[in-house]
């Protein structure tokens, strides 16, 4: 009975091996090179955020709270001042989901290869550098213009690599293999201890996931100045994705 079987068994492990040697092979798309992986720029790529936005109101000595929604979208190409394949970024806001999203603002994005570079506005930012290492450490301001009292804060600014392929949950979504950016974190005195001095609180940082970009980001700024309305006056905003694709 075994011997009537053999030639049957045989036949179908052949058969077991063409079919698996003729399968097609992955049609999944190569993963992006490193330089491109952490903020992958393609015209149509989004990223949803839900975002909390705090004001310190020195007018009215208060402090005021805010929610809405955020979507960045990669819009277009063009070529910069330098000769260099750009991407604009379109933003678009809304207070509720079901609400309809209306026009916000623009920024810019390049990547050299060796660095990604942000432009809002007459500001531009390094956000990343590669390789990407645990920290690693660069001057992400290098570019602002720190002499100029609007943008002096921004002076010093040592960014670094922080949990390097690490999860990251933004509290709607948990992203495999982020990397942290911290930028600063830095606080002078503090008003609710020490009323007559000057204080300020400034922090910073972002984080990056594979194939999506940013996820999240957090900043706060605010000054307190005892000489004149003895109030913070500043902005915080923190950012959460909540959809890409």
């Amino acid at each position: 009975m075994i011997k009537k079987s053999l030639p049957f068994l045989l036949m179908a492990f052949a058969l077991m091996v063409v079919t698996f040697s003729c399968k097609k092979p992955d049609d999944r798309p190569a993963p992006l090179p490193e330089n491109e992986l952490y903020y992958p720029l393609e015209v149509g790529k989004w990223v949803i955020y839900d975002v909390d936005s705090t004001i310190w109101d020195d007018t009215f000595c208060i402090k005021r709270f805010y929610n809405y929604q955020i979507m960045h979208r990669v819009a277009d190409t063009f070529t910069d001042d330098d000769g260099r394949m750009s991407y604009r970024i379109d933003t678009r806001i809304r207070r509720k989901p079901e609400d309809q999203w209306q026009t916000h603002t623009v920024f810019y994005a390049t990547n050299t290869g060796t660095t990604v570079e942000v432009a809002y506005d007459d500001a531009r930012f390094i956000k990343l550098v590669f390789p990407v290492e645990e920290r690693v450490t660069w001057e992400g301001n290098a570019y602002i213009p720190v002499n100029d009292p609007d943008y002096s804060f921004f002076k010093n600014w040592i960014y670094e690599y922080r949990n390097y392929t690490n999860n990251f949950n933004t509290g709607f979504i948990d992203f495999e293999n982020t990397v942290t950016v911290k930028q600063i974190d830095e606080q002078v005195s503090d008003p609710e201890l020490f009323e007559e001095v000057f204080a300020s609180r400034t922090k910073s940082e972002e984080v990056y996931a594979a194939d999506v970009g940013l996820i999240y980001r957090e900043y706060i700024r605010w000054t307190y100045d005892p000489t004149t309305t003895k109030c913070r006056k500043g902005v915080g905003v923190v950012m959460r994705a909540v959809d890409h694709n």
